[in-house]
C-alpha cells in the first residue's frame, strides 16, 4: 500500500514526544548485529499482542491478565534456542500505545486488576533478539471487517462495496504506518544490538468460506485477503526501513487457515470449538510461526 505522508495522524503529537524521550535516553550505535549465531549468548525479549501470547480458554487470563500460554510462539522459540535469558511480556489486547507509552490494565483469572508497564521497559542494551507481533489491536481489525461475514454461509455480504468500510480501512491502515514506525524506532533505540523480527499478520482466513467459522462469499474473501495483505505491506515496509526482519505468516499459512482440517489448522476462525479462542493461533499454528521466525533469524541478510 502507499504509505500516507504529509498530514498528522491521531496521536501523532503524543507518539512523537514519547519517541523523543525514549531515543534521547538511549546510547547511539552504528547498527545492530543482524544474525543470531551459535556463538552468541541470546537474550530474547518477546513483545506484542495475543498473536504471540496465544491465549487458551482453559488457561484463562492467567496470573497477570495477559493470557499467555506455554504454546505461544515466543515460548516455542525459547524452547528451541535455549537463550541465556527469556522475557515474554506479550499481552492479549496490547496496542502499540501499550508497547511504547501507556500501562495496560488487565484482569487476571483470580479477578484482580493489574497495571502492566509499557512493554518496551523489558528491553535492555544487552538484548540480542526481539520478536514483535503488533498492529491488530491498533486497527481493531475484526470490527473493520466483521460485516463481511453474514449469519449464514454462502450469502454475499458485499462488504467490499461498502464505502464506509473501505474508508475506515484506509484510514486505520494509514494510522498504522505511524504506529509501526514509532514501535521500531523505539525498540531499536532501547535494544541497539538486537536482531528485531516483525511477525506478519493474517493467516486466519483463506480464499473461500466454510460453515460457521468463515461465512463469507468468495468475492468478499478476496477483499478480506487483500486487507490482510495491506497490513503486511505496512509491517514489511517499516521493518525493512529499520533494518529489521519480517516473517510472512499469511502466505505460509495457505492451506492451514480456519477452514483446514483440525490436525493441520494454524488458526481458529469466527467459531472455535476448541480451547483456542476465535481468530487466534492454534498450538500447531504457534509452533509453525516459531519455525518461520527461526528460519528468518538464521538466514544471513
Amino acid at each position: 500500500m502507499r504509505e500516507t505522508a504529509g498530514r498528522l495522524l491521531p496521536g501523532f503529537g503524543l507518539m512523537t514526544a514519547a519517541l523523543a524521550l525514549i531515543v534521547s535516553s538511549c546510547p547511539r550505535t552504528d547498527g545492530a548485529i543482524e544474525y543470531v549465531g551459535s556463538d552468541r549468548v541470546i537474550e530474547y525479549v518477546a513483545v506484542g499482542d495475543s498473536r504471540a501470547a496465544a491465549p487458551d480458554k482453559e488457561v484463562g487470563s492467567g496470573f497477570d491478565g495477559c493470557g499467555r500460554s506455554a504454546t505461544g510462539y515466543p515460548a516455542r522459540i525459547a524452547d528451541m534456542i535455549s537463550p541465556g535469558s527469556f522475557v515474554d511480556v506479550t499481552c492479549s489486547g496490547a496496542t502499540s500505545e501499550n508497547l511504547l507509552l501507556t500501562a495496560q490494565v488487565t484482569t487476571s483469572s483470580d479477578g484482580n486488576r493489574h497495571r502492566r508497564a509499557p512493554q518496551i521497559s523489558a528491553l535492555r542494551l544487552s538484548t540480542t533478539l526481539v520478536t514483535i507481533s503488533i498492529g491488530g489491536n491498533d486497527l481493531n481489525w475484526w470490527n473493520l471487517i466483521s460485516s463481511c461475514f453474514p449469519a449464514e454461509q454462502g450469502v454475499d455480504a458485499r462488504c467490499r462495496f461498502d464505502p464506509g468500510v473501505r474508508a475506515r480501512v484506509d484510514r486505520k491502515l494509514a494510522e498504522l504506518v505511524g504506529w509501526i514506525e514509532a514501535d521500531l524506532i523505539a525498540v531499536r533505540a532501547k535494544a541497539p544490538n538486537a536482531t528485531i523480527v516483525v511477525v506478519g499478520h493474517g493467516g486466519v482466513y483463506g480464499r473461500y468460506g466454510c460453515g460457521r467459522t468463515a461465512t463469507f462469499g468468495a468475492d468478499d474473501a478476496a477483499w478480506v485477503a487483500d486487507f490482510f495483505a495491506r497490513i503486511d505491506d505496512v509491517l514489511r515496509g517499516r521493518a525493512l526501513a529499520h533494518n529489521a526482519r519480517f516473517v510472512d505468516v499469511r502466505n505460509a499459512a495457505a492451506g492451514h487457515e480456519a477452514c483446514a482440517p483440525r490436525e493441520s489448522r494454524w488458526f481458529e476462525g469466527n467459531y472455535s470449538t476448541d480451547t483456542t479462542p476465535d481468530r487466534h493461533p492454534t498450538p500447531i499454528g504457534s509452533s509453525a510461526i516459531a519455525e518461520l521466525v527461526l528460519d528468518e533469524i538464521n538466514r544471513r541478510p
